[in-house]
């Protein structure tokens, strides 16, 4: 399969398709400047006891919002305290940007993270055979203690999540990544007891730079016509993307991108029986409805419509990816009568959302017929950043 990674600008926004056979398959507009990922000192500036919450400000006239239970601080926290704190969710509509004090950092194999109460080893749950889940879940403990031990820490403990592709890896490698972040976050911590309010002690890599070092794996091709993006890639060594210069066509046309924004950005979407999906946003959640057209003819009515469902639960899940929507999605499926038909539906959801490299859960179907989903939210929906 062609795999291919376009970048270029489109509507005066960076983004980024990945190509399978020339269809987009997922699509990322990149935020300018974006902080997410970012470690700050940050000053404390309200502490509301009724939500069980903070709100730290990481730069003047940047509050954000922070759950106190994080490291267990509840009682400890004053207002005016100094604190590292970490974006772990960007402002999104009328909800203030969110930070967390359990300071995380992501390598290739495995992510590290502070933890408040007691150690924890969790392995991806893409990761299905046990024995391979029980040996990793070792190394990575081994690796914990090792650290633990060569920098004599008892007062921190740790969370680390194993990732996928640790599955192909070799132990040393996986040992040698954790220990060398877990390592540099011991090292962000100290400098933070050293910096004033709002210093930024942690920098992200850029998301783009990221995700062309991701699809570099099994793409066959990156290519941009943006040297702005060259020279970020040649700030962080990701020397796996060709510039793209051909005066006679512009990448946008090549490929027929801005074209297919537009059509991912409309709010109907026809699957090929003939029904199609509504997609509608509101200030809550995203509501999507399934509807039949003229695709329902003749007998074996009952058959026909799961067909159509399982259609559309597909469909929707990829334009869960295409659109980055996220937060609580309630789906209305055309009606079944019988209980069988709705847990095949159920099953099918639930397997198409398995695949979403973001966290999404078909959770179950309402008495009035709906069924609820939610995905968790990460950064603005792609109708936001694209006008």
């Amino acid at each position: 399969m062609i795999k291919k990674y376009v970048i270029t600008n489109i509507n005066n926004v960076i983004c980024g398709f990945l190509l399978e056979e020339g269809i987009p398959k997922e699509i990322k507009a990149y935020e300018p400047e974006s902080i997410l990922g970012n470690i700050y000192v940050g000053r404390v500036s309200n502490i509301v006891k009724n939500i069980n919450s903070a709100f730290v400000d990481i730069k003047k006239g940047l509050s954000c919002y922070m759950p106190l239970e994080d490291l267990g601080i509840e009682n400890t926290l004053k207002m005016g305290d100094l604190i590292p704190v970490q974006l772990n969710k960007e402002a999104i509509k009328t909800k203030a940007p969110s930070v967390t004090t359990k300071l995380s950092l992501d390598g290739e194999y495995v992510v590290v993270m502070l933890e408040s109460k007691k150690d924890k080893i969790g392995v991806s749950s893409k990761i299905k055979t046990e024995a391979v889940r029980d040996n990793l879940k070792a190394i990575a403990e081994d690796a914990l203690t090792e650290f633990k031990r060569e920098n004599n820490i008892d007062s921190l403990n740790y969370s680390i999540i194993v990732r996928t592709k640790a599955e192909e890896a070799n132990t040393d490698d996986i040992k040698q990544e954790t220990i060398k972040l877990l390592c540099k976050l011991i090292s962000i911590l100290n400098k933070s007891k050293y910096e004033v309010a709002y210093s930024c002690i942690f920098e992200k890599t850029p998301l783009i730079v990221k995700d062309i070092l991701t699809y570099s794996n099994d793409t066959t091709e990156i290519i941009t016509d943006l040297t702005e993006v060259i020279e970020i890639c040649k700030q962080h060594d990701a020397n796996c993307i060709t510039y793209y210069n051909d005066t006679a066509i512009s990448l946008d046309s090549l490929y027929n991108l801005k074209a297919y924004i537009n059509k991912v950005l409309n709010k109907r979407v026809y699957l090929k029986s003939g029904a199609y999906l509504v997609i509608e946003h509101t200030e809550a959640m995203t509501v999507i409805d399934v509807n039949s057209g003229k695709s329902i003819k003749g007998t074996n009515k009952e058959e026909q419509v799961l067909k159509i469902n399982i259609e559309a639960a597909k469909e929707i899940s990829n334009q869960l990816i295409l659109r980055n929507i996220s937060g609580i999605i309630i789906v209305d499926f055309i009606s079944m009568e019988k209980e069988i038909n709705q847990n095949t539906l159920l099953k099918e959801f639930r397997s198409y959302a398995e695949k979403d490299k973001v966290k999404t859960i078909v959770v179950d179907i309402t008495r009035l017929g709906l069924i609820e989903v939610t995905r968790k939210r990460i950064s603005k929906p792609l109708y936001e950043l694209i006008k």
